[in-house]
């Protein structure tokens, strides 16, 4: 009995040396790498796919400046072929230049006025003759780009000047400027005329 009872003292004190000196763990589980989505390949356009819808608002795409402005790189000769075309455009019918044209009277103080003139477009040979009070008094001149003119005295009251179209130039009708200046070189009138050939145009410059 004793002897029994010194094998389980034993056999206890060996077990509770093991359980004490022996340690283990529990291992980890693994967790599972996330999942690296696979991208879907683009869909090429098709012919077939439906065409969205407008949002109603249409953008214009914006203009190249330097063609917007076509004036910007016209051709400078254009200028000139326009000048040279100028009767045949301007509008004015065969009836409204084949007749006399009164451009009305002005009234001054002066004892002089100055009368000068030109060709208000390209100048293409036209000539004119000048009639005061039914006198001639400058059979011919060309009408050239810059102003030229003559010195007017005045008579009281009524002073009728007239300029007749010679011919039409290179190309109807006979177009002019004339301005006229009182004594002191104030500007009293500035005019233009498109004339057929043998018609005049004409002012009455009124001394008071």
């Amino acid at each position: 009995m004793r002897t029994l009872l010194v094998f389980l003292a034993f056999s206890a004190a060996a077990f509770a040396q093991d359980m004490g000196g022996t340690s283990f763990s529990i291992p980890a589980v693994p967790r599972p790498a996330p999942a690296i989505p696979t991208p879907e390949p683009e869909k090429a356009p098709s012919i077939f796919d439906p065409v969205p819808k407008s949002s109603g608002t249409i953008e214009e795409p914006e203009l190249n400046t330097a063609f917007s402005n076509p004036k910007k790189f016209a051709n400078p000769a254009d200028r000139y072929t326009a000048q040279m075309n100028k009767k045949s455009g301007s509008g004015d019918s065969e009836e409204a230049i084949r007749k006399n044209v009164y451009m009305g009277d002005v009234r001054t103080g002066s004892k002089s006025a100055r009368i000068v003139y030109r060709d208000h477009e390209y100048p293409d040979g036209d000539l004119i003759r000048i009639w005061v009070n039914d006198r001639i008094i400058i059979n011919s001149v060309l009408l050239e780009a810059e102003f030229q003119g003559l010195d007017l005295p005045l008579e009281p009251g009524f002073n009728k000047v007239e300029f007749e179209a010679l011919n039409q130039g290179a190309s109807g009708p006979n177009t002019a400027q004339f301005q006229i200046y009182d004594d002191q070189g104030k500007l009293i009138t500035n005019k233009r005329w498109n004339l057929a050939t043998g018609f005049k145009a004409s002012i009455i410059i009124v001394k008071e």
